[in-house]
């Protein structure tokens, strides 16, 4: 079967849902073709800024919590390097044909994306708008509809765990994806040094071990630094 290499890049911009990436320290790197159209702010005017400097908070509105409960749940993501589900945000963003703020709410999750040390290289921040049912939930509560109110925010609620689930499990995929990487990396190696040297498999993996333990260098990298000097 002909190998065939995902455009991680074009999938990213195909995808249904706004996302941003950002830098560990809160630059814009990252802005895919959704987001674009959710909040209708072109990407080369906020790549390579400051997250809330490109973001900021409705100076008209003193009660404004998005850019403090944001930053909140992107350093819980940076401390544990873990996904972070946020309540239903109200985050006003500019309207690019008034250039003045507009009501706007957001079911937003953050995720790391962590290298193979487990630190944090990139954050990915994914929003859903539900400014439609924010403004639905009010008017029924000015109706005095409480039990439907209770019951819709109750299902929102369920919802929004599964989703932080589903991203716990995506997360596990990749992380075993790497795994399975490395493995089939390392037992290339020891292929290599088994022909190479005469040796058995145990013998050739002991020996990557010891030149890993030397030099102080993950196991990883010095079976691809054997692997390329093979293919030289």
């Amino acid at each position: 079967m002909e190998e065939f290499t995902v455009d991680y890049q074009a999938l990213f911009d195909a995808a249904p849902t706004p996302y941003l990436v950002l830098t560990p320290d809160l630059v814009i790197v990252g802005v895919n073709r959704a987001r674009e159209q959710a909040t209708g702010i072109r990407r080369e005017d906020v790549l390579g800024r400051p997250l809330f400097e490109a973001f900021p908070d409705n100076p008209d509105d003193p009660a404004a919590t998005g850019v403090q409960n944001l930053r909140a749940s992107l350093e819980r993501v940076l401390r544990t390097r873990q996904p972070d589900t946020m309540p239903v945000q109200k985050y006003d963003l500019v309207d690019p044909a008034t250039e003045t703020f507009t009501e706007r709410w957001w079911s937003p999750v953050n995720v790391p994306v962590l290298d193979e040390d487990g630190e944090v290289v990139l954050l990915m921040h994914r929003v859903t708008e539900v400014t439609e049912w924010m403004r639905a939930r009010s008017q029924r509560q000015l109706e005095a509809e409480p039990a439907l109110d209770e019951a819709d925010s109750d299902l929102y609620a369920r919802a929004q765990e599964l989703h932080a689930a589903w991203m716990d499990a995506s997360a596990d995929v990749e992380h075993f994806r790497v795994a399975m990487r490395s493995q089939r990396l390392i037992g290339q190696a020891v292929g290599m040094l088994m022909v190479r040297l005469g040796v058995d498999a145990e013998r050739a993996f002991a020996l990557l071990a010891e030149e890993s333990q030397h030099r102080n260098v993950k196991l990883r990298e010095v079976a691809q630094e054997h692997v390329d000097r093979h293919r030289r």
